[in-house]
């Protein structure tokens, strides 16, 4: 596995052996979600179930101004760690399970939240009640997430709407942002 693009492009990154603990993205799906998105030098990005942390990293590499990595898993921390040491990058990584990382961002506001979460999560309405409860998201802000293909879920959640999935193989990205409010 590698960084595909920017100035860390063809670093090689760590990942956890065995795909039961995490799952990588393939760089298919990370061309098309990088493609599909745009970087700036103020871009703030929230890899929520960071895994290696090839998505933050992959940002980074594109000039994202704040990265924030979280996994609960104390093995992927470590992992995302020796990632950011190959890159010479001093990010906060957080080893807190998703609704303390989201709790504990509260006064931050992110550009993109990048959901990958295992194939077996179901806790999407919590996921977006907690962004929108804590003001996480920018007002042009993307909530983006990563799922199986076979995964259903809603194209309204209260406060965000899908407007674009694109599957890729065995994944699937879907996009929400804020719902408009109709004055």
């Amino acid at each position: 596995m590698r960084i595909i693009a920017g100035k860390y492009k063809r670093t090689p990154i760590n990942t956890l052996a065995g795909e039961e603990i995490t799952r990588p993205t393939r760089d298919m799906v990370k061309e098309a979600l990088f493609s599909s998105i745009a970087i700036f030098s103020d871009t703030c990005f929230l890899d929520l179930f960071a895994g290696s942390g090839a998505i933050g990293l992959e940002a980074l590499s594109r000039g994202a101004a704040e990265v924030v990595f979280n996994d609960i898993n104390r093995e992927a921390v470590k992992v995302i760690k020796s990632n950011l040491m190959k890159v010479k990058e001093n990010r906060m990584v957080l080893n807190l399970d998703y609704k303390n990382c989201l709790r504990e961002m509260t006064g931050r506001v992110f550009d993109y939240i990048y959901c990958d979460p295992p194939y077996a999560f179901a806790e999407y309405e919590e996921i977006f009640s907690y962004v929108k409860a804590y003001g996480l998201l920018k007002e042009k802000g993307i909530m983006i997430l990563e799922v199986r293909k076979n995964t259903d879920l809603d194209d309204f959640y209260p406060g965000f709407v899908k407007f674009k999935e694109k599957r890729y193989g065995i994944s699937k990205l879907l996009y929400y942002r804020k719902e408009e409010k109709n004055d």
